[in-house]
C-alpha cells in the first residue's frame, strides 16, 4: 500500500492540475461570452491563475480581454485575465496552453453541430460544462436536446438560466423543461440592462464593488468553484 507521503503527493498532483470549464450552447445570443468573462474575473479576483481560450471565430472574449489589457495599463489594480484566441481545429494544442494555470475558461461558438468531434474532445477534458440558456421557447428547444446529449456522453454539465424573470409564467415553464433535461445551476442571471456597459473597457460588473447585479455572478462562481474542486 502507498505510504502517507505518496498519498500526499498524489493529492497534490490532482490539486495542481488545471481545471477545465467549458462554456457551450448550440444557441447564439445565450450569453456564453458574458458568463465567460465574469467567471474569468471571479477566478482572478480569488487569486487563481486563470486563462481564457476563445474558440469562437468572432473572438468576442479575446477582444474584450484586449480592451481590458489597455484599461489595466492605466488602472493595474483590475485583476489580470489572459485570453488567447484559438481554433477548434487544433483543440488539443489549445488545451496544452492550460498546463501552467489553475483554471481555464473555454468559450465556444454556437454552431456545435459543425464541430462535434472537437466539442466532444473538449467535453471529455472538461471538469464542468456550463450551458447558458435564455428562458424562451427557441432556446429551450435548442438547449434541452444538447444538455441530454452531453449527459448521455457522461459529461458533467449544468444549465445556467440567463435573462431570467421569475415573475413570468414562461420562466417556470421553461425552467421545468430544462430541469427534466439535466442539471440546472441553482442561481440564474436576471435581466440586467447595464451588463454590457463595462465591457466597452474590458471590465465586468464584478470590477465595481457597488455594482448592481454582482450577486448572481458571485453565487455562480461559488457553485463552479465547488463543482470543479478549487
Amino acid at each position: 500500500m502507498p505510504d502517507a507521503a505518496a498519498r500526499e503527493r498524489a493529492v497534490a498532483a490532482v490539486d495542481a492540475r488545471c481545471r477545465i470549464l467549458l462554456i457551450s450552447s448550440p444557441k447564439g445570443g445565450s450569453g456564453k461570452s458574458v458568463l465567460s468573462r465574469h467567471l474569468l474575473v471571479s477566478a482572478a479576483q480569488a487569486g487563481l491563475k486563470v486563462i481564457g481560450l476563445d474558440f469562437d471565430r468572432q473572438q468576442t472574449l479575446a477582444k474584450w480581454a484586449a480592451r481590458r489589457a489597455r484599461t489595466r495599463e492605466a488602472f493595474p489594480d483590475f485583476a489580470d485575465t489572459a485570453v488567447v484566441p484559438v481554433s477548434l481545429q487544433d483543440w488539443r494544442g489549445a488545451l496544452r496552453r492550460t498546463d501552467s494555470y489553475q483554471l481555464a475558461v473555454l468559450d465556444t461558438p454556437p454552431s456545435v453541430e459543425d464541430h462535434l468531434p472537437a466539442i466532444d474532445g473538449l467535453g471529455e477534458a472538461a471538469d464542468l460544462i456550463l450551458v447558458p440558456a435564455v428562458c424562451t421557447q427557441d432556446d429551450v428547444e435548442s438547449v434541452g436536446p444538447w444538455v441530454k446529449a452531453l449527459a448521455g456522453k457522461g459529461f458533467t454539465c449544468s444549465v445556467v438560466l440567463n435573462r431570467a424573470n421569475r415573475r413570468t409564467t414562461s420562466y417556470a415553464r421553461m425552467r421545468g423543461v430544462l430541469v427534466k433535461a439535466g442539471s440546472v445551476c441553482p442561481t440564474e442571471l436576471p435581466q440586467l440592462e447595464d451588463i454590457h456597459v463595462p465591457s466597452t473597457k474590458g471590465l465586468t460588473l464584478l470590477d465595481y464593488s457597488k455594482s448592481r447585479g454582482i450577486e448572481p455572478f458571485e453565487e455562480i462562481w461559488a457553485y463552479v468553484r465547488r463543482e470543479v474542486g478549487l
